[in-house]
């Protein structure tokens, strides 16, 4: 048992994968605006390779451009408490831990994108530059799934990005 728990820990280590870029070329799927209560909070795209959404294992984008700041620990209990209505919570947790070497302090104007790649890998950039990878299909479709999914938080938004009229 704890050979494979120290196993599964191994394989959700946050991977120093080669610093990747983001594609350029790829087409706008969808955009929304979350504003909750009267605080405006991101404007999100969603781009994919061909302009159209088929999956959250991807290949996609997705782009949030920060309308205000918000601290480093805020962002992840927000994740965390997101990625609960999808997942265990001690996966959760363990991802979590994950992004806390990867989030830092937005402020507004910050424009933080994740990119899942062919191999389903999930890649963060803030401001276009690199700043860290989690090598797990299983992390990568789960955390889209926060703004992707019918069944999130934010239905209306998923739709939105997604271009499901």
């Amino acid at each position: 048992m704890i050979v494979r728990l120290t196993i599964l820990f191994i394989l959700l280590l946050p991977v120093p994968l080669q610093a990747k870029s983001l594609p350029s070329d790829w087409l706008l799927v969808g955009e929304a605006h979350l504003k909750v209560l009267w605080f405006d909070i991101y404007k999100a795209k969603l781009f994919t390779p061909d302009g159209r959404f088929s999956s959250v294992k991807g290949p996609l984008i997705l782009q949030l451009n920060y309308l205000r700041d918000i601290e480093r620990n805020a962002l992840l209990n927000e994740t965390k408490k997101e990625l609960k209505r999808f997942i265990k919570e001690d996966t959760a947790e363990t991802w979590v831990k994950q992004l806390a070497s990867i989030f830092v302090d937005i402020k507004k104007g910050d424009k933080l994108s994740f990119w899942i790649d062919r191999q389903t890998r999930g890649h963060f950039s803030m401001q276009g530059r690199w700043i860290g990878s989690i090598d797990s299909s299983e992390f990568s479709t789960n955390f889209v799934r926060i703004w992707l999914s019918k069944n999130g938080r934010y239905p209306k938004l998923a739709k939105q990005l997604t271009g499901d009229k």
